[in-house]
């Protein structure tokens, strides 16, 4: 049990990691929104390729599993006593997998819808070679930010991501209190 105390700690940690991150993704999405549909709101192209990389700083939900999944494959599960450890222990899978599920399609949303709609108004080599993600050479590339604001189709996508990055961040705070749940049940267990 301590082991899996320990991996299950790690995990809590990691998905703290993410839930900071997602809360910094959704900021910038609203922040960016803010800018679009508006010819009044100055939106600079620096400005416009922080809140591109910020939107896109998200990663995969990745949590230790080889204890926990070794525990369920052995049956040993099934011998614990506390019908609630096991309950708690059952369920927290299917939330791992839910968020996970979430993250990828962000991921995927992020790589093949909103990468291209930005990249119609930024570089994208030059937010990279601004950042220090690529050693690529910067390119003078006339950035057309006010047709970006003006995108319907962009405002729309950027706040359907943003509405599914918050139903994300719900499930990861779920995910969250049962870890934290299943925690104090083991520490019980094994005092």
């Amino acid at each position: 049990m301590a082991e899996l105390y320990d991996e299950l700690e790690s995990a809590k940690t990691r998905i703290n990691v993410s839930i900071s991150e997602l809360e910094g993704v959704i900021a910038a999405s609203f922040e960016l929104a803010e800018f679009l549909g508006t010819d009044t709101a100055e939106l600079t192209p620096d400005q416009a390729e922080i809140l591109f990389l910020r939107i896109h700083g998200l990663n995969t939900l990745e949590v230790p599993m080889s204890v926990f999944d070794s525990i369920i494959a052995s049956g040993q599960a099934r011998l614990i006593s506390n019908i609630e450890l096991r309950k708690a222990l059952a369920a927290w899978p299917a939330l791992v997998s839910d968020v996970r599920e979430n993250h990828e399609w962000h991921r995927v949303a992020t790589d093949e819808v909103m990468v291209p709609h930005l990249a119609k108004y930024l570089s994208i080599r030059n937010v990279f070679v601004k950042n220090g993600i690529t050693s690529l050479n910067a390119r003078a590339f006339e950035y057309d930010i006010g047709a970006m604001q003006r995108d319907v189709a962009f405002e729309g996508q950027l706040l359907w991501q943003t509405i599914r990055q918050q139903a994300t961040l719900n499930e990861s705070n779920i995910l969250l209190t049962a870890t934290e749940n299943l925690l104090a049940l083991i520490a019980a267990e094994i005092e």
